[in-house]
């Protein structure tokens, strides 16, 4: 066979594309493999935190047990130094109602059996309340009922928590609350996270979850963009509501996520 300079042009041509679509092709799984690396360096990091939230609570609570003698002592000496029975009812409501709120850790390592999540929400609630928000949590979750890996839940809550307390740092609607509810509803894993906030349109609503949405600032929907991509991957579901209780609306989300 004789080569003809524009055969030679032709074949060095189509090297050259199979040698680009070579290089594309080991770029695409060169920056696959760091993804995934840096996504489990990340997972580490995140682990040893909550993990060390989860340890420090566990240690606040073995603490607490120790006092409870002395709470109890203290409730049944009021009745040898108060004569006055309304006082008296008055006073120990009163002091039940300080150590049921110091014991809502213990009420926490019992909700949920995976210390990992156990560690982020008690890191949510601690930084939530360094900003004056006051969290309430009504949690009843079986880990072995639960169809999204540890890591994915974190993700999850972190970006609701983090949109509830931005909303509420600056807010000037009266009382700062968020409310947490886990639990499991016709198989499906519940969450629903709400704060107390302005009525939102229902069109604003509907833009919650683009990432150019924005009623603070430029960015503020990424987190929720991403939050809706990472619950539909798991082929769960999302619900956004105003929720008026008396005077107070809460702006409420609602996940529903796969069980086992």
């Amino acid at each position: 066979m004789v080569w003809t300079f524009p055969m030679l042009l032709e074949t060095l041509s189509v090297l050259g594309c199979m040698a680009i679509i070579l290089l594309i092709l080991v770029l695409y799984q060169w920056q696959k493999s760091r993804a995934e690396t840096e996504r489990k360096i990340r997972q580490a990091k995140m682990s040893s935190l909550y993990y060390e939230a989860y340890d420090e609570l566990l240690t606040l609570v073995r603490e607490r047990q120790h006092d409870m003698n002395n709470h109890i002592n203290a409730i049944l000496g009021m009745i040898y130094t108060i004569d006055n029975y309304e006082e008296l009812v008055h006073s120990q409501h009163e002091y039940l109602c300080e150590v049921m709120e110091k014991s809502r850790e213990v009420r926490l390592l019992l909700a949920i059996e995976n210390p990992l999540v156990v560690g982020f929400i008690y890191r949510k609630i601690q930084q939530a309340e360094q900003y004056g928000i006051r969290v309430e949590y009504q949690i009843a979750v079986k880990e072995k009922e639960i169809g999204v890996p540890g890591y994915e839940l974190i993700e999850i809550l972190g970006i609701l928590f983090d949109n509830a307390m931005e909303a509420l740092i600056n807010s000037m609607e009266g009382e700062k609350l968020i409310r947490l509810e886990m639990g499991h509803e016709n198989i499906r894993l519940r969450i629903s996270v709400a704060n107390v906030s302005r009525v939102f349109a229902a069109d604003e609503i509907e833009r919650f979850f683009q990432e150019d949405f924005t009623s603070k600032g430029k960015g503020h929907g990424i987190g929720l963009k991403k939050l809706k991509k990472i619950v539909l991957g798991l082929k769960g579901e999302i619900q956004v509501a105003n929720n008026r209780e008396g005077n107070v609306n809460f702006l409420e989300f609602t996940l529903w996520l796969p069980g086992k």
